[in-house]
Parts: structure tokens; sequence; C-alpha cells
């Protein structure tokens, strides 16, 4: 065998053992669109704005572990989201309360603003974790002066100790967070600060 055959079988030998084809990773989503809470155009002329911390607000599905350096934030190596979760929960939400799109800052409607600082599987033992989403929503009227606020706590518990678990568990946090805006929308409306808002409710009831 000439030099040059034994240095080209050593290298397809090191070529063949060292590559791996990489593991694929799982894609989670929200799942297909919920179910509408409201008749109508109701909350049409509120336009719906999602916003979540970057480190949040990517492709990595993130946990911690309260009982081990609950500052760290870790993420899970083969499972990501399909998109940013501030677009797939923002368009969850316009699905279950008949919102519309915020389009630019002068767009013409009334403006729900959900800001939250935490969005993550959150493990209180090995084999017990729930999923949290925390922050603030914020009512502003089409001058941009705020109506209303209100926190945000919505914590569900995870079936498995597990991406799967928590992808399940935030599924159904973001749908308790449509029916706790819902609620809290009709609470504003009954006060009457909903009246500068283009809201083609025409009072349905």
């Amino acid at each position: 065998m000439t030099r040059f055959a034994s240095l080209l079988a050593a290298g397809l030998l090191v070529a063949c053992s060292g590559v791996r084809s990489p593991q694929r990773a799982d894609v989670y989503d929200l799942g297909p669109p919920p179910a509408r809470l409201t008749e109508g155009e109701r909350w049409s002329g509120i336009a719906l704005e999602t916003r979540l911390p970057y480190w949040f607000d990517a492709l990595t599905i993130e946990y911690r572990l309260l009982y081990d350096e609950p500052l760290r934030l870790r993420s899970y190596a083969a499972s990501r989201w399909a998109a940013s979760p501030a677009q797939m929960l923002e368009q969850r939400l316009r699905q279950q309360l008949g919102l519309s799109a915020a389009r630019g800052r002068n767009a013409n409607t009334c403006r729900l603003r959900i800001e939250l600082q935490e969005f993550s599987q959150l493990f209180a033992t090995p084999q017990q974790s729930s999923a949290l989403l925390q922050g603030q929503a914020t009512l502003l009227d089409t001058r941009q002066r705020i109506i209303a606020e209100k926190a945000l706590a919505v914590e569900q518990p995870a079936s498995s100790a597990d991406a799967r678990g928590g992808v399940g568990a935030m599924l159904a946090a973001s749908t308790q967070l449509g029916n706790e805006l819902l609620a809290w929308l009709y609470e504003v409306e009954k006060r009457g600060r909903l009246k500068s808002c283009r809201v083609t409710a025409e009072q349905q009831e």
C-alpha cells in the first residue's frame, strides 16, 4: 500500500469514528388554537402586545432548580420551542380573547401590554415542578395613558419532570392567564374605563 493510500485510509477511519449525526431536538409549541372565550368582536378595539426578557424569549426551554442554585437558569439540551415564547403566547391570548394585533405605537386602538418577568419551569424537588408566568398587565388608552394595571402570577403543576411536562404546564398556565385577563377586562369595563377604546360590544348584554 502506498503512503498516500495509507494516509487516506487512516483519515477515513478517523472520520467514521469521530463524526456522529447530531441528536434531533424535540420541538414544542402551545398546541392548536384554543377555544374562543368571547363572542363577536367585543374586544376587537384592544390590541395585544406581549413582552418577555430576551433570556426567556428564545427557542430554548428554560427551567430552574429551586433546591439547587435557583438563580441559575438552565435549558433542556434536546428540546426547544417552535417559535419565540412571546410570539406563541401572544397568538394564543389573541385567539382566546378576540384581541387585535398591535401594529405600531400610533395605532388608533387601546393596547393591552403583557410584560412577563418569569416564563419558566420551576423544580421544587427533582420530581416535582410547575410552570410559572409572572409579570404585569397594563391597559393603555388610544393616547397611551394607563387605564388600569394588574399583577400577574399564574402557576400550573407539571405532569412529569421533563420538558414535555413543563410544556404541558405552560400550556395550562397560558389558558388560565387568558381566563384571568378576560375577567379583568370585564371588571375594567364595568367601571366605565373602556369608553375611549373602540370596543365593538354594542353592549351585547
